[in-house]
């Protein structure tokens, strides 16, 4: 992935860091999910064959992000990069205006978060890194199965889901609605997903994730 030069990105990138490293990506995501049948189909599960799971992929798109602050509501756009592999999961988060302000990693020699103009922080996990950054939890290793639209069983197994437009599920925590799908090379793929949660500290938390482009390395 290529990785842009962090500049100063002022008051109002920092307001849009705060929320936008919640994308991206809660960690160690486990719990029950509950899929409830859905209403519309426009990339229905019968015109594709069935999804393989991807432990390798790149992926880039808008996320938006609405949370609470001092009791005034946020409301901060902006765009990312996403790529994983086995093991590994590396997030860039980048200003309306193209600036990498914030580049996460989790490895297995533990998790880092530059941000513009600030020392790297690290910790053993993304999910105690990420926390103690924003104070609310972020579900980036739920997305590592939600952007390819499988979900966990109560047992830990992958579970794919049915390529079904506006499909609600409730899953650790987090209201997940699957709004849109897309078809890449051959086979259904999320293309909007919304997300939401109460949290105590940030209120009610929303993200919407967009998912432009598509890339199997």
């Amino acid at each position: 992935m290529m990785q842009r030069t962090p500049r100063n990105s002022g008051p109002g990138y920092s307001r849009f860091l705060i929320a936008g490293v919640s994308l991206i990506l809660g960690i160690g995501i486990t719990a029950c999910t509950t899929v409830p049948t859905a209403t519309a189909t426009t990339a229905s599960t019968a015109d594709h064959p069935p999804r393989t799971y991807q432990d390798s992929i790149n992926l880039s798109g808008r996320i938006q992000v609405q949370y609470q602050q001092n009791n005034q509501p946020q409301n901060l756009p902006g765009s990312f990069e996403w790529q994983q592999n086995k093991d590994d999961t590396r997030i860039s988060l980048i200003s309306p205006l193209g600036q990498t302000i914030a580049s996460i990693s989790q490895t297995a020699a533990g998790a880092t978060l530059q941000q513009a103009n600030q020392p790297l922080r690290t910790a053993e996990d993304l999910d105690s890194l990420l926390s103690d950054a924003l104070g609310w939890p972020l579900p980036v290793a739920g997305l590592r199965d939600w952007l390819q639209g499988y979900m966990r069983t109560p047992d830990g197994q992958r579970k794919m889901l049915p390529a079904q437009d506006d499909q609600m599920l409730n899953t650790d925590g987090w209201r997940i609605r699957y709004v849109s799908w897309q078809d890449e090379a051959g086979q259904a793929r999320p293309k909007r997903i919304d997300l939401q949660r109460y949290t105590s500290r940030a209120g009610e938390v929303t993200m919407r994730i967009v998912i432009d482009q598509w890339k199997t390395p």
